[in-house]
């Protein structure tokens, strides 16, 4: 009984210890060219681009998002709207027999091809294998973990989790943003 409880000790002191690295910036991609840290709503969403309930979300949230004038002059997200629109190559059936190596070449041919992109394929899967990628990916897991993130697409408003799903329409979000920015 003792061994037992020696053991779990030493798990819960493990934990404790264990902490998320802190980023240089925030975590994830902005909408604006600059960050507004005093920004009356500050939005962070959880996509898995894989994940067709975000893919639906993507487009009602992109035009809510629209009506408040924050786009940039080159859009921030043409790898999320490249990865959408070739969503039906990554799910599990069609990367069962690929290895990592052929993942990433197929990753490398979307951002090749995606407008608004238009990265070298080679150029692309070599920052895909590079320590800083993998390091950035690694953080971004663990911020989600430390979120208690169990599911896509997932929101926080202002630090607040918050219900907002597939089914919402820019309508819907629209009023979410106009409740939050009255206050």
């Amino acid at each position: 009984m003792l061994g037992i409880a020696a053991v779990v000790a030493a798990a819960l002191a493990a934990t404790a210890v264990a902490q998320v690295p802190v980023p240089a910036r925030p975590d994830g991609y902005r909408y604006m060219p600059l960050p507004n840290r005093s920004a009356p709503l500050q939005l962070h969403g959880y996509f898995d681009l894989t994940c067709p309930d975000c893919k639906d979300t993507w487009g009602p949230l992109k035009a809510a998002l629209a009506e408040f004038k924050l786009g940039a002059d080159r859009d921030p997200f043409a790898w999320m709207e490249a990865m959408f629109a070739n969503q039906d190559k990554f799910w599990d059936e069609p990367t069962d027999n690929l290895t990592g190596t052929q993942v990433f070449e197929l990753f490398g041919q979307v951002a090749e091809d995606a407008p608004g992109l238009r990265i070298p394929k080679d150029e692309f899967v070599a920052a895909l294998k590079s320590r800083p990628v993998n390091l950035a990916t690694r953080t971004t897991w663990k911020l989600g973990c430390a979120n208690a993130v169990s599911s896509t697409p997932t929101f926080f408003a202002n630090g607040a989790r918050f219900a907002a799903d597939d089914t919402w329409t820019k309508a819907q979000w629209v009023q979410f943003f106009n409740q939050v920015l009255s206050q």
